[in-house]
C-alpha cells in the first residue's frame, strides 16, 4: 500500500492507516522520502534501544527537517549521544523525579486559579482554555519567561504548525509570518536578557552562563532552547489531558470510577497516552547499514519512528484499539526510549495529573460536546486541540 506521512489521511487522523500499515510484517519503505516507516511497537523499540550508534539525530527529529530539509534548529535534541548528553545536563536537575515534586504546590495553585473562572462558565473549551494555557504559562516558568510572552510565544509556535489541507512543509504564508515575527520578538528577549542577565531566570539564565567544552551559546541557540522547550513542554501533555477527558466520556463507567476514586487518574492519563499518542512520530536518519526484521536498511536511509502507532499494536497489547484504564502492560513507548528519551517525562505526569485532578474537582459526571471537537491536523503532533466540556452537577 501506498503511505505518505504528508497526506491527507495521515495529517488528519492517521490510526486507521496505520492499521492498515501494521497489517504487513515490519518496516514500510516510502521509495519518495527514501525512508523506513516504523509502525510496530517492536521496530521503534528495537532501532531505539539496539541501533542508537548507527542513527543520528542530527538530521533534526521533525519530519519537516528530515524529509523536506528544512533547517534544523541546534539544539541538544538534535545531537547525537555525547554532545547530546552534556547539553541536556545543564537542565536535567531541574527534571529529577524529586525535583519535580517541588513545583507540586505551585502547579496546583495555577490550575485552581485558571479553572475557577471557567467553572462558573459550566462550559468551557478544555484544551484552548484551560490546559493550553496552564502548560504554556508553566513552561515559560521554567524557562524563567513571564505569562503573557509564554502563552503569546506559544501561540505564535501553534501559527508555524498550522497546516492547510493539502499542505506540504512550514510553507504557508500563515507559517512564515508567525516565524519571522516569533524569530523577532525572541532575538530581542534574548538581546535584552543577554545585555543584563538579571533579567534572566529558569532555563535562560542556565544556558546563558553554560559552558560546554569552550563552546558558549549564540543567541540564535538560546532562541532555539526557547522555541524547544515551549513546543515541548506545552505542546503534548494537553493533549494527553484532553484525550482522557474525551475517552473517559465515551466511556461513562470508567469516567465514574475515575471521579469515585482520584488514584486512578494516573491511570486514565497513561491510557489515554497510549491509545492517542500526542508524539505521533519523530525521526532518525541511518549512518550505519542494519537491519530489521527483514527490512535491510542502508547508511543515508530516512527512519520514520511513528509511536502513535507503536502504542495501538496488537502485538504489543491486547485489544489495542480499546481505551481500558484499567490494563497493565509491561512497556510502552509514551515517553521514547533510548539515550534521548523525554527529559520532562516525571513533570509531564506530575502536572497532567494535577491539571485532570482539578478539573475533577469540580466537573461533576461531565460531557463532552463531541461535535465540536476538533483534532489537531498536521504531520507532528495529534491529538484534540478543541474539547468543549459541559460540567455536570
Amino acid at each position: 500500500m501506498e503511505y505518505d506521512p504528508f497526506s491527507d489521511e495521515a495529517m488528519r487522523d492517521p490510526h486507521a492507516l496505520y492499521t492498515r500499515l501494521r497489517q504487513a510484517p515490519g518496516p514500510h519503505f516510502i521509495e519518495k522520502y527514501n525512508a523506513w516507516a516504523l509502525v510496530h511497537f517492536e521496530d521503534v523499540w528495537t532501532v531505539s534501544v539496539k541501533h542508537e550508534a548507527d542513527i543520528t539525530f542530527t538530521a533534526g527529529q521533525p519530519l519537516t527537517n528530515v524529509l523536506l530539509g528544512e533547517p534544523i534548529p541546534h539544539a541538544f535534541p538534535s545531537m547525537d549521544m555525547s554532545e547530546h548528553r552534556k547539553w541536556r545536563r545543564v537542565v536535567h536537575a531541574d527534571y529529577t523525579k524529586g525535583n519535580v515534586e517541588k513545583d507540586r504546590d505551585r502547579i496546583t495553585a495555577l490550575a485552581r486559579e485558571l479553572l475557577a473562572p471557567l467553572a462558573a462558565r459550566k462550559r468551557f473549551d478544555f484544551y484552548t482554555d484551560y490546559v493550553n494555557r496552564l502548560f504554556a504559562i508553566n513552561a515559560g516558568h521554567n524557562l524563567g519567561i513571564d505569562r503573557d510572552n509564554a502563552i503569546e510565544w506559544r501561540r505564535l509556535i501553534d501559527e508555524t504548525m498550522h497546516r492547510n489541507p493539502g499542505q506540504v512543509g512550514t510553507s504557508s504564508a500563515r507559517n512564515q509570518q508567525a516565524g519571522m515575527e516569533l524569530h523577532r520578538q525572541l532575538h530581542a528577549y534574548v538581546e535584552r536578557i543577554r545585555r543584563d542577565p538579571t533579567l534572566a531566570g529558569g532555563h535562560c539564565a542556565k544556558y546563558l552562563d553554560a559552558e560546554v567544552e569552550g563552546r558558549r551559546l549564540e543567541n540564535q541557540d538560546i532562541v532555539n532552547i526557547i522555541i524547544i522547550f515551549l513546543t515541548v513542554g506545552s505542546g503534548t501533555t494537553p493533549n494527553v489531558c484532553a484525550g482522557t477527558v474525551y475517552y473517559l466520556a465515551r466511556h461513562p463507567e470508567q469516567r465514574d470510577a475515575v471521579l469515585a476514586d482520584p488514584a486512578l487518574i494516573p491511570k486514565a492519563f497513561f491510557e489515554a497516552a497510549r491509545i492517542d499518542q500526542p508524539t505521533n512520530m519523530l525521526c532518525r536518519r541511518a549512518v550505519n547499514d542494519f537491519s530489521v526484521r527483514g527490512a535491510e536498511i542502508k547508511a543515508g536511509q530516512n527512519l520514520l519512528m511513528i509511536y502513535a502507532s507503536a502504542n495501538r499494536d496488537e502485538a504489543e497489547f491486547e485489544r489495542a484499539d480499546a481505551f481500558d484504564i484499567f490494563r497493565s502492560y509491561p512497556r510502552d513507548l509514551t515517553y521514547g526510549i533510548g539515550g534521548h528519551k523525554c527529559l520532562g517525562m516525571h513533570l509531564a505526569t506530575m502536572a497532567g495529573t494535577i491539571a485532570l485532578e482539578e478539573f475533577f474537582k469540580v466537573s461533576g459526571r461531565y460531557e463532552v460536546d463531541a461535535a465540536h471537537c476538533t483534532r489537531a491536523y498536521g504531520e507532528f503532533l495529534s491529538g484534540f486541540d478543541h474539547l468543549p466540556v459541559i460540567l455536570g452537577a
